[in-house]
């Protein structure tokens, strides 16, 4: 039988995730440089993470459109959108000026369109490569897309340092345009999408069904017991990450490279943590996250004092836990909810965790903006420890099994499963 490796489908997979680390590499560092170099101000970061971050809390209200695009169209068209508004700063650039509130706004609408395609591409994984392939299709995903990132973020550093951050978008237009083009060669089986004309009545009932049919089937999973400290752990990303071009400047005296350097060392790490999940997966779930949580508050704490190098290497190796609980995550929806709900309940989860993090940005943009950008970094820290003793307080959590053996989502009856919006 031939290894899901070589499938065209998956190839095809591959070499999307590919150009997009490309593009999302280059487009990480450059969009939060050209805000900071537009404003001049720690504040408008503030601004601009929460935008993003604003538009992933929405993604459980843009998921359930999918459902009216085939995956291969729905991928399409939403990577043709961002390329198309990712041109237009360039354009405005030479053209007419570019303005800090414009380019805030296309930082969002480019986040909102990445919720629309998420959700399928997490959906087309397990119809390509089967469920008894998933642990090892997404660990090379996920592996790709880290290495893409620690390679393109380090040169997206340099790279705007050399042509600039405008020209540094460019490139990501590029790229997304060129990913639009890979989306058209897939071969799979596409989902069906009714022809039929249907009122804005008909659509607004169903579009709450499904949106409604997320959220109840993560009603009695272990997901709402998980959510809060999800969410405080967002809220401490929030208030650490829009502080970090001005950090890296700080610890790299003035050297925009380091902004990207910094980004290329979380993704490290969170590589590093990808590749031990199939070592770790024998260690009790609960005991694993609280331990792992941990290192990272003594790490990041550590990283926001110590000098650019140590701090670096301590940065990087904080980030090891997200690497590994993240693909423990997403494997288990991928392995546990029927695929017409994947979409769904990965959207729903990723919205109720990213809730926090935009109030965390604009919290954080204060802080750094009143103090010092050390100070965000270095609380981020510390509420990773607070995270660990949540999890170690919560006997529910605590005790949970290895990863292999943890039921996410209680089986439910055949007929519930099959109720879809008519």
């Amino acid at each position: 039988m031939k290894s899901f490796l070589f499938e065209r489908n998956f190839l095809i997979l591959l070499s999307s995730v590919f150009i997009n680390g490309v593009g999302s590499g280059v487009y990480a560092v450059s969009g939060m440089l050209l805000v900071l170099h537009l404003s001049g101000s720690v504040l408008y970061s503030g601004f601009a993470f929460f935008s993003i971050t604003l538009a992933n809390a929405m993604a459980f209200l843009i998921a359930p459109l999918t459902k009216y695009f085939t995956y291969k169209r729905g991928l399409f068209f939403s990577s043709i959108m961002k390329s198309a508004l990712l041109f237009s700063i360039p354009l405005f650039y030479i053209t007419v000026g570019l303005n800090v509130y414009y380019v805030l706004i296309v930082l969002f609408l480019v986040s909102l369109l990445a919720q629309f395609s998420y959700p399928i591409e997490t959906t087309i994984t397990p119809i390509i490569v089967g469920k008894e392939n998933l642990i090892k299709a997404n660990s090379y995903i996920q592996t790709i897309r880290e290495a893409m990132d620690i390679v393109f973020l380090a040169a997206a550093g340099i790279l705007v340092v050399l042509l600039g951050s405008v020209q540094a978008i460019f490139i990501t237009a590029v790229c997304h345009l060129l990913s639009s083009l890979t989306y058209t060669l897939y071969t799979f089986p596409q989902n069906e999408v009714s022809d039929k004309q249907q009122s804005f009545k008909k659509i607004a009932n169903a579009y709450t069904a499904d949106l409604m049919a997320g959220l109840h089937h993560m009603k009695n999973s272990l997901i709402p017991k998980m959510i809060f400290s999800v969410i405080f752990i967002n809220i401490a990303m929030g208030v650490m990450m829009p502080n970090l071009p001005a950090f890296a400047l700080i610890k790299g005296n003035g050297n925009e490279a380091v902004y990207g350097f910094y980004l290329a060392a979380m993704s490290t790490g969170v590589l590093i943590g990808t590749m031990l999940t199939p070592r770790v997966k024998q260690i009790n779930f609960g005991q694993l996250t609280i331990s792992t949580f941990i290192g990272t508050g003594i790490l990041w704490t550590s990283a926001a004092f110590l000098p650019v190098i140590p701090s670096l290497i301590m940065f990087s190796l904080g980030a090891v836990s997200i690497g590994i609980i993240n693909i423990f995550i997403f494997t288990a929806i991928q392995q546990q909810v029927e695929p017409s709900f994947i979409g769904r309940v990965v959207t729903v989860l990723t919205s109720a965790s990213s809730i926090g993090m935009p109030f965390g940005a604009l919290a954080g943009g204060f802080i750094g903006e009143t103090f010092t950008a050390v100070i965000p970094v270095a609380l981020c820290g510390l509420s990773m420890l607070l995270f660990s003793v949540i999890w170690l307080s919560s006997s529910v959590l605590r005790k949970l099994p290895k990863i292999e053996e943890t039921n996410f989502f209680p089986v439910r009856e055949s007929a519930e499963l099959q109720q879809e919006p008519k």
